[in-house]
């Protein structure tokens, strides 16, 4: 069986948005020693079977390309490129000012642009300042790779893969920013990743070659001829492309050819899904859409991809497919699809529904601690079961309201939680008739626990030191991630270290002692200010009224937390004057969960005149109290969801 390796087209594939861009950067092994390129210029996929350079063949006579072979060099080239003359420009080069054209496909020899290269931006560590809105564009046309736990869950889907057997490898990192694994600008695809790809691609084929069940589904015959070639590769292409394959694309012919070169279906079929695997259409989202004049509005079926993704975290589903494929005839309009088949996946009912808001929950306010924040076992022993229980707490109640109507200022001031026996134990509250299973129970004022989100162990833990409470990340935490509000870092060669106080009988007193000398507390005011709100509750999210025999201090200040309100007082965490019912009522942290999601949506945290999408977001989430669904829709009727720009 031939080897088959088409991701080396990637690099210059993913150049276009502006996401790789390195001159000549496929090399070695079986990309070749990738020669140099003239710009994103050439003809289609295969016209010749001109490689990448002199490296190894992936075959010659048989593969994408009318001359045969995947490029005997097996790479990029003009005989190994992406798209039939709609691909990446038309002999502009990545990393001179030009993007995307319409004509040619990825460089003549395999090389990223003249020499240059494209401006890789450095990951934010903080969202940027929103730029003016003054003309009401959406934003620019971008590629974006699939995470990697986008890529190992749409593969699973292609063959149905329910229980997890496809030995799928771990071929991307991918870096946490700003919470998320979602950033365009650093999904890349490196060197290494070629070779990955080709390994994990070759496995996922063989795996599904080893069931005829499994390749009969798509196309539904198993005869070595062309007739079934075709069939197959339309019905795995369509689904693995996330597009409908007319009988005219350029790419059925090319991926037959592979087929043909095979002596048995099972062979051919293998042989496809392998390079399938490893296409730049698999492999990244495309949101580049069809226009002129510098306005580009984006495919029904590049639309269902991202409305997929964001719900779902997984490819399109054959439902939301076929909603495409009506939208593409015009029998359905593209705002009609997103409000159909977004109801559709957000129903509470559907087992998908949760992924949405859990995703951008987790991401946001760091959920995801409560597991790896480590705690002094010696102080209290935290099981596993009891992280669990946490974790049950807060996504029931974050899912109530989601699935209701519900804001997140909503969340910061319930009356009420979900437990089981095991949690409200812990939280030394009545169990009465609670058992394993989690009930909600109604909060009243003499029990020993603030409601609302913010007094929750989930959240609690996560932001604490091994053994003791920390104002400091916790404040930090309201501060960075509900205000947006950057916390600078401590200057070069200040000693961080945190050490004992003498005398201190309480954290908050210790903090104060640390935090208040030289040139610590111009920053530590920002977040232990606010942090001391929380003090009624130790590292694991225990309440406690005294600490060391000394009375709780939960009083703390919003220091130039907005430039009307100054620096609000506050005390505890719920109830009037209490830090929750700031939050809740601040415009500001609505503003900022906006943005957040924003990020998530769209896999970008700022572009030229990015507030006219944030202020349509904030807009119709706004006639609809800000509640979370609201605001999850109106992310996709933004317009950046459906129109782009040429980025200039």
């Amino acid at each position: 069986m031939l080897r088959v390796c088409l991701a080396s087209s990637l690099t210059a594939l993913v150049a276009v948005a502006g996401c790789v861009g390195k001159a000549g950067d496929v090399n070695g092994g079986s990309q070749g020693s990738a020669g140099q390129g003239s710009g994103a210029g050439g003809a289609g996929p295969g016209t010749g079977g001109t490689s990448t350079g002199s490296g190894a063949t992936a075959g010659s006579g048989s593969g994408p390309g009318s001359g045969g072979a995947v490029g005997t060099g097996n790479s990029v080239g003009t005989g190994n490129s992406v798209g039939t003359g709609n691909s990446v420009g038309t002999g502009n080069s990545v990393g001179t000012g030009n993007s995307v054209g319409t004509g040619g496909v990825v460089g003549t020899a395999g090389a990223v642009g003249t020499g240059g290269s494209a401006a890789i931006m450095p990951p934010p560590s903080v969202l940027p300042t929103e730029k003016a809105c003054t003309s009401s564009q959406p934003g620019p046309r971008m590629l974006r790779r699939l995470s990697g736990a986008e890529f190992a869950a749409s593969i699973r889907s292609l063959f149905s893969d329910t229980a997890a057997a496809a030995p799928i490898a771990t071929v991307f990192s991918d870096p946490v920013i700003l919470g998320f694994q979602v950033d365009a600008s650093a999904l890349l695809v490196q060197e290494l990743n070629a070779s990955q790809l080709m390994d994990n691609a070759e496995a996922v084929a063989a795996w599904a070659a080893s069931s005829m069940s499994r390749l009969t589904a798509f196309g539904g015959c198993s005869t070595k001829d062309t007739a079934c070639g075709q069939k197959f590769v339309k019905a795995f292409g369509s689904k693995a492309f996330r597009t409908k394959l007319a009988d005219t694309d350029a790419r059925i012919a090319r991926y037959v050819a592979l087929f043909n070169a095979e002596t048995t279906y099972t062979a051919g079929a293998q042989t496809v899904i392998t390079a399938m695997l490893q296409s730049p259409h698999f492999l990244y989202r495309s949101e580049l859409g069809t226009g002129s004049g510098g306005t580009f509005t984006l495919t029904p079926y590049e639309v269902a991809t991202n409305l997929a993704y964001l719900l779902t975290g997984n490819t399109p589903d054959d439902t939301l497919l076929a909603a495409a494929d009506q939208a593409a005839a015009g029998t359905l309009t593209t705002a009609a699809m997103l409000d159909q088949q977004a109801q559709r996946l957000l129903a509470a009912g559907d087992t998908r529904s949760q992924f949405a808001i859990m995703t951008f929950m987790t991401g946001w306010l760091g959920l995801d601690k409560l597991y790896t924040t480590a705690k002094d076992g010696t102080v209290y022993a935290l099981t596993d079961a009891m992280r669990a229980d946490m974790a049950t707490e807060t996504r029931s109640l974050i899912l109530e309201a989601f699935n209701g109507t519900g804001s997140f200022g909503s969340l910061l001031t319930a009356n009420h939680s979900f437990l089981n026996k095991n949690l409200a134990t812990f939280y030394g509250l009545p169990t009465g008739s609670l058992g394993t299973s989690f009930t909600s129970v109604p909060y009243t004022t003499s029990m020993p626990r603030d409601p609302g989100l913010l007094g929750q162990a989930s959240l609690l833990i996560g932001y604490s030191r091994p053994d003791i409470s920390s104002p400091t990340q916790r404040g930090h935490m309201v501060r960075s991630r509900l205000l947006c509000q950057d916390v600078p870092p401590p200057p070069a060669n200040l000693d961080t270290m945190f050490k004992p106080a003498a005398g201190a009988q309480t954290t908050r007193q210790h903090f104060e002692l640390e935090h208040s000398v030289g040139v610590c507390y111009a920053c530590h005011q920002l977040m232990d200010d606010i942090g001391y709100g929380f003090e009624h509750y130790d590292g694991f999210g225990r309440y406690r009224t005294t600490e060391n025999g000394a009375a709780i201090d939960a009083s703390g200040k919003l220091v130039g937390v907005s430039a009307t309100a100054g620096s609000p007082t506050f005390n505890g965490l719920t109830g009037a004057g209490s830090l929750g019912a700031y939050l809740a009522a601040s415009p500001e942290v609505t503003q900022c969960m906006i943005r957040y999601w924003a990020y998530v949506a769209y896999g970008a945290s700022s572009w030229a005149q990015d507030a006219c999408t944030y202020t349509a977001i904030r807009t119709e989430a706004g006639a609809a109290s800000n509640s979370l669904k609201s605001t999850l829709m109106a992310l996709i009727h933004a317009p950046h969801f459906t129109r782009r720009v040429q980025d200039p």
